[in-house]
């Protein structure tokens, strides 16, 4: 967008020049050629000459004298270019006693070549004299640039519809960048609202890694922890099966222990209530014995 910008503003600034120039530069009339026009007395004529021409080019210029009355007539034509700061002359027309019946003219053409570094316009001199009259005159036409009048109009109106045509593409370049700077717009809002959620949920991410990391270093305790329990389980139970294997071979005893126990109380409660029978009967069979 810069870019156009920079480039509209030359544009101006090279057609205001191309004004400028046009408005304070060596001027010509828009016609292709001028026309200068003389009378002395009966004598007249006209000097016809191109408006603008380029330095080094070949110029020609067509001079017409006539007369009303028959008359005998002097006629000098010179032209000069300004190069540097000094005028030098191009081409020169002259007649000497020269007679001219009434009513009656001639045309002829003067060809001269411009010099490399003419500039400026041309200097026309014409001085002519009868026997009955004498005038001189002195003007300056035929523009001499290296770029002319209608050149330079060509070249403005180039420009113009360049500018015109750089315009419109301004207009459409300057439509989608609105367009595109409000999908930009959108899109930084929806960047800026994604990158908060993000920045959200690294520090979620960051305080769930932090837990993690201490759920990891309780959890490796714990399962230390759980297979020394284990191991230790293990061999509790291993030992519990051992004593309780012992444990029933333990109660058997007791159990055989305590019938033999009660048997023998029984047997014992049995022979105390057996025992005076025996007594008396072996005092008894004692007595006997000794009768």
């Amino acid at each position: 967008m810069k870019r156009v910008s920079l480039l509209k503003v030359k544009i101006v600034v090279l057609a205001c020049f191309l004004i400028l120039a046009l408005g304070l530069g060596p001027s010509a009339k828009a016609s292709q050629f001028g026309k200068a026009t003389f009378t002395y007395g009966v004598l007249w004529g006209s000097l016809e000459f191109p408006d603008e021409a380029h330095p080094e080019e070949n110029v020609t210029c067509n001079l017409t004298i006539g007369a009303y009355d028959n008359v005998i007539y002097n006629f000098t034509l010179e032209i000069s270019s300004l190069v540097g700061q000094s005028w030098v002359a191009l081409g020169k027309e002259q007649r000497t006693m020269n007679s001219l019946a009434e009513n009656t003219n001639f045309t002829s053409s003067l060809v001269f070549k411009l010099p490399q570094n003419t500039s400026g316009k041309l200097r026309y001199f014409i001085e002519a004299s009868t026997d009955r009259s004498f005038g001189n005159m002195t003007f300056y036409a035929t523009n001499v640039q290296a770029i002319t009048y209608e050149e330079l109009t060509d070249a403005y109106n180039t420009l113009l519809s360049n500018y015109t045509t750089l315009q419109a593409n301004y207009t459409e370049l300057w439509t989608n960048y609105t367009v595109l700077e409000h999908a930009l717009n959108t899109l930084q809002a929806d960047y800026d609202a994604k990158i908060a959620a993000y920045n959200l949920l690294n520090s979620s991410y960051e305080s769930l890694a932090s837990s993690y990391e201490s759920l990891a270093e309780n959890y490796t305790s714990l399962k230390s922890n759980y297979d020394s329990l284990h191991d230790q389980s293990a061999y509790l139970e291993e030992k519990y099966d051992a004593t309780t294997g012992e444990l029933t071979i333990v109660r058997y005893l007791m159990y055989a222990l305590g019938l033999t126990t009660a048997i023998l109380a029984v047997t014992t409660v049995y022979f105390r209530k057996k025992a005076p029978y025996i007594l008396l009967r072996k005092e008894t069979t004692s007595k006997t014995d000794s009768e």
